[in-house]
């Protein structure tokens, strides 16, 4: 009964989109937060480390929701162009929590994984209604 409804969710595209988008985001988000668990403990400032992770979640999200989540059969520079500006708001929301939480509220960094967690919400709908929409 279970498969059966998860098999029917997952016919219908939208579903499909978010739950592939899910998929594709968790792996970004994991390659992203690795990065900046592990940085500051090198001596790179939180913030940097949030930079430099979400970079890398960048590139794993861009490949996956390219492929997988929206199938495209080409990379296109245009489709490129806006997924770098929506990923530079989703650094900003990230980047800008992150100094929030360890600057003025003075929380231990780890903390700022908590933007982490909201900036996917953001960015899905950006990518879907602007990035990578489909052309009529």
């Amino acid at each position: 009964m279970i498969k059966r409804h998860v098999r029917k969710l997952y016919q219908n595209k939208h579903t499909r989109e978010i739950m592939i988008y899910g998929i594709v985001g968790i792996g970004a988000l994991i390659v992203q937060d690795s990065i900046f668990i592990a940085l500051p403990n090198f001596g790179i400032f939180p913030t940097v480390a949030m930079i430099i992770g979400n970079f890398a979640g960048m590139f794993v999200s861009y490949y996956g929701h390219t492929k997988f989540t929206f199938k495209k059969h080409k990379f296109s520079k245009r489709e490129f162009v806006k997924f770098t500006i929506t990923s530079t708001i989703g650094l900003i929301l990230n980047a800008g929590g992150v100094r929030l939480i360890t600057k003025v509220f003075m929380m231990n960094h780890l903390w700022g994984l908590l933007p982490t967690f909201i900036t996917p919400i953001v960015t899905f709908l950006i990518s879907k209604f602007w990035a990578f929409r489909e052309k009529k």
